[in-house]
């Protein structure tokens, strides 16, 4: 079998895609909620290295990629990989951009991807569908044009798919395979949708032909993604609701499909911050776990609370330990009593202290079982194109986890062997 390097979490979307209305209506009414909850932290993407016209270049470079149709987006992300762009972000006043980081010779050479000491054969991506379909009447919402219903999601499915099939002409011998994750958010949508959502297009069969370019049709689609900040919560009350997300759940148990969450404090929202903050809280997911014990998680950007809601600002920028947070625990926590959770270190990779604290924890651990635990679950993600927001490029990203203090057989787990188990690959 090829040697396959995965970048399990990334996001390819245009400005059509994202529910701007949903967002907006969830800080109208909430504006000092909003500031707390820490989106304009220091820590998540004002940061020093970002204001004034440095920030201007990075919304730039960001917007740049998001007006790509996404077939684009795929293409560009493998030219980046192969040295095809040289431009570098110049010192603006005397300030250099902070982790600036680039490698000697192109990541991608020679048909083959070289990290460290490791080649890979082949690049696999997992794209994150995100479904941002909204319900409301023409009471909730502030806009004139907004319609009552958006199955945003459909439209967003058929770009993916088209934008896969894109690049497949475009480099029929090209690297990058695709292993996509299907956005549900089942707060808006009726059971009979979201049975005809699953199954039209998740691929639910254990073939051990797993090979992303045999499967032409529409059901490509290897996972669920979740985002609790649109609205999804993960066990809720409601008798109907429960009986939603609940099928969401055998559904993905029983067939062995994984399901990723967003969990970080920060993103899109279609709520309120302190509503959106606990459905994303891990331990919102003990109730599922402990119903469907063999279901397949991964917590994406490993928890990372920037300003949690009820700690003072200053707190926040003091106790600013990834491995501090009490997310991160919750998330180590879960993965010791359960046996198929996983988290990604995408966005989060930005940061090269998060990278130095996750190392030490892990080796720092008294139990080995625990370190090796952890290890076993981790998996590499970037985000991209949404983490362009605190990098310059997709290359960059990259050359600060290359950079990381794990070993070369840690990082081949991190970015090879753990992904190929989640996705149930190794069957």
């Amino acid at each position: 079998m090829p040697h396959y390097f995965f970048d399990a979490h990334m996001h390819a979307m245009n400005l059509i895609h994202p529910n701007f209305v949903s967002f907006v209506d969830s800080v109208a009414d909430n504006i000092a909620e909003f500031v707390t909850s820490g989106a304009l932290s220091p820590g998540y993407l004002l940061t020093p290295a970002n204001r004034g016209q440095h920030g201007l270049v990075t919304i730039l470079n960001m917007f740049s990629v998001f007006e790509r149709p996404i077939g684009e987006i795929f293409a560009l992300m493998e030219e980046d990989l192969s040295g095809a762009f040289t431009h570098r972000q110049a010192v603006v006043k005397g300030k250099t951009p902070a982790n600036l980081k680039y490698p000697e010779k192109p990541y991608i050479r020679d048909g083959k991807l070289y990290f460290r000491s490791m080649v890979y054969d082949k690049y696999a991506l997992v794209p994150l569908v995100m479904d941002f379909s909204r319900l409301s009447s023409d009471e909730d919402s502030r806009s004139y044009y907004t319609s009552e219903l958006q199955d945003k999601i459909l439209s967003y499915v058929k770009d993916t798919l088209d934008g896969i099939d894109w690049y497949r002409s475009l480099r029929p011998e090209g690297m990058m395979e695709f292993f996509p994750f299907l956005g549900i958010n089942p707060e808006v949508h009726e059971l009979d949708f979201i049975q005809e959502l699953l199954a039209t297009y998740v691929r639910s069969d254990a073939s051990p032909a797993w090979g992303p370019r045999r499967i032409q049709a529409q059901k490509r689609f290897r996972g669920v993604k979740f985002y609790p900040p649109l609205g999804t919560d993960p066990w809720p009350e409601d008798t109907y609701k429960r009986k939603k997300i609940e099928y969401i759940y055998n559904f993905c148990e029983s067939k062995e499909v994984p399901l990723i969450t967003h969990c970080d404090d920060q993103g899109f929202r279609g709520v309120p911050a302190k509503l959106a903050q606990q459905y994303t809280d891990p331990s919102a997911w003990r109730p599922v776990l402990e119903r469907f014990p063999k279901l397949k998680i991964d917590f994406a950007h490993y928890g990372r609370q920037y300003n949690p809601i009820g700690k003072s600002p200053l707190k926040a920028l003091l106790d600013n330990s990834w491995t501090n947070d009490p997310w991160f625990t919750e998330i180590v926590d879960l993965m010791a009593r359960f046996d198929h959770v996983y988290a990604d270190f995408s966005f989060s990779g930005t940061d090269p202290d998060f990278y130095s604290d996750l190392s030490g924890y892990i080796h720092d651990q008294e139990d080995e079982r625990v370190s090796k635990t952890i290890l076993e679950r981790s998996m590499f993600g970037s985000d991209f194109s949404v983490n362009l927001a605190k990098v310059e490029s997709y290359t960059n990203y990259l050359k600060i986890f290359e950079e990381s203090p794990f070993t070369d057989d840690e990082i081949d787990g991190f970015v090879s062997k753990n992904p190929i188990r989640f996705l149930g690959l190794d069957r």
